[in-house]
């Protein structure tokens, strides 16, 4: 399914990055689409946007964050298992790759990794994020922003070693439903090391990362936000009325119906033509200035 993507290995100094890259021999300004994924999950995540020929004209790139999918655990988990962290690793790949001229599209723990990112790379030319409230990086925060889980649930996030009956339940709030087709979320689970998911979750409560309240009214690039409208894990009503967007891309948080937390994989098909707006709003004048430099 992904035989038109380059599968490659990057070596930084906290360890080695797995990613999945569209154009390996591209210019570096070429328009680049980088995807990051959530919390115990991967780059194959975003399989139905990888291999739409939507974005066949951009470079997309997708990455494996430390401790996930095939990239190695870090050199340094404490210092790596958090926002910022992922977000020096992240950078840290894009000046290796000298990308100079990129969009990134985070989900849920991606978005506030591309949030942080916003202070490491000048050429970020602007933000998509979907199940990622922007927060105050502390309890109070968290709980502003997310929506109470089960109990059952909530003992998951932050527990390691869990048993494949705890990765299943685990797994709902990102769309497994006990299918087959589904069953793919919770081996990303049982596949996370164990470091990331116990030390990022302490790291939000010990408040590790900047005020992402502040990054939104401030940043100037647009920002687009999709939400799914049965969302388990985020209040959706946070985003579109507590959290002040400098430039909110076409004023509104985009909402999709029949979808939940993964509403990128849920609703593949309307999901990637609001993404497919957002980037050509981005890219096209940027690429006639390409052409004609």
């Amino acid at each position: 399914m992904l035989n038109s993507l380059s599968h490659s290995f990057v070596e930084i100094a906290q360890g080695t990055l797995a990613i999945w890259d569209s154009k390996p021999k591209a210019k570096a300004q070429e328009p680049t689409i980088l995807f990051i994924h959530g919390h115990t999950a991967n780059k194959d995540f975003f399989t139905k946007q990888l291999t739409s020929p939507l974005f066949n004209k951009y470079r997309l790139i997708a990455v494996d964050l430390p401790g996930h999918g095939k990239s190695s655990p870090p050199n340094n988990p404490k210092e790596t298992y958090s926002f910022p962290g992922y977000a020096n690793s992240v950078a840290a790949l894009v000046h290796l790759m000298k990308l100079e001229n990129i969009v990134v599209v985070g989900w849920s723990l991606g978005g506030h990794v591309a949030l942080e990112l916003t202070s490491r790379l000048p050429q970020l030319k602007g933000l998509l994020i979907t199940g990622t409230p922007p927060i105050e990086i502390s309890p109070e925060g968290f709980n502003q922003g997310f929506k109470a889980a089960s109990p059952e649930i909530a003992k998951c996030f932050g527990k390691g070693n869990l048993t494949y009956e705890e990765a299943e339940l685990f797994g709902t709030l990102s769309g497994y439903d006990y299918s087959e087709k589904t069953k793919f979320i919770v081996e990303a689970i049982l596949q996370t090391d164990e470091g990331a998911k116990t030390i990022y979750p302490q790291s939000i409560l010990d408040g590790v990362g900047q005020n992402e309240l502040a990054i939104v009214k401030e940043w100037p690039h647009p920002i687009a936000v999709i939400a799914g409208q049965e969302e388990a894990a985020v209040n959706n009503d946070y985003i579109m009325h507590k959290v002040h967007f400098n430039n909110l891309w076409e004023d509104t948080v985009h909402c999709i119906a029949h979808a939940g937390h993964g509403v990128f994989m849920e609703q593949p098909d309307a999901f990637n033509q609001i993404m497919h707006r957002f980037i050509s709003d981005i890219f096209i004048p940027n690429t006639c200035l390409i052409r004609l430099t």
